[in-house]
């Protein structure tokens, strides 16, 4: 039984890899550098669902993916670091207790520690000038993603088909050291 939850967990993880890669790539606009998309939609929502490395693995690598498949190879590290910082810190407030105030106070630090990682980044690669006027664009994506995304985890939180899967897949604590001998 926990091989099949592993495989789950692996199966589940690479879902929420491909829709965040899906929906960075194919559902967005452009801005003065790159583009606003609804990814992070499903960074929240994986934040919610999947246990904390396996959000972080999933936002990570489906955001990079995006950039890659996009053309901006330039930015595909601070992507994979960004995404990744942002599912960490959304899972650690809202993972094991979802309610209101979690969600909405996760969402907004984790997605302004994205948008510093951004804006620093874009700094020092195109000047402080063009990262400075980028800035105001970057808060419309974090407030696409913090709305539709807690209306996402609060419906999925109410069904009982994907609170099970969650129960599931989680990570369960070690039951203590085997002895030797």
């Amino acid at each position: 039984m926990k091989g099949i939850t592993h495989v789950k967990r692996i199966t589940i993880t690479a879902l929420f890899t491909a829709v965040i890669f899906v929906t960075t790539s194919f559902i967005k606009f452009p801005i003065t550098l790159g583009y606003v998309h609804v990814g992070d939609v499903f960074i929240l929502l994986a934040s919610y669902i999947l246990p904390l490395p396996f959000a972080v693995i999933s936002a990570s690598i489906g955001s990079m993916l995006a950039d890659l498949l996009a053309g901006y190879v330039i930015y595909m590290p601070i992507t994979f670091v960004a995404k990744g910082l942002m599912a960490l810190i959304a899972s650690l407030f809202f993972y094991k207790e979802t309610k209101v105030a979690r969600y909405v106070i996760g969402a907004l630090v984790s997605s302004l520690v994205m948008v510093i990682c951004y804006f620093i980044f874009e700094g020092f690669v195109y000047g402080w000038g063009m990262a400075i006027a980028n800035l105001p664009m970057q808060f419309i994506q974090p407030a696409i993603a913090i709305v539709l995304g807690g209306v996402m985890t609060f419906t999925f939180n109410k069904i009982p088909f994907f609170v099970n899967v969650k129960k599931e897949i989680a990570l369960k604590p070690r039951s203590g050291v085997p002895k030797n001998g």
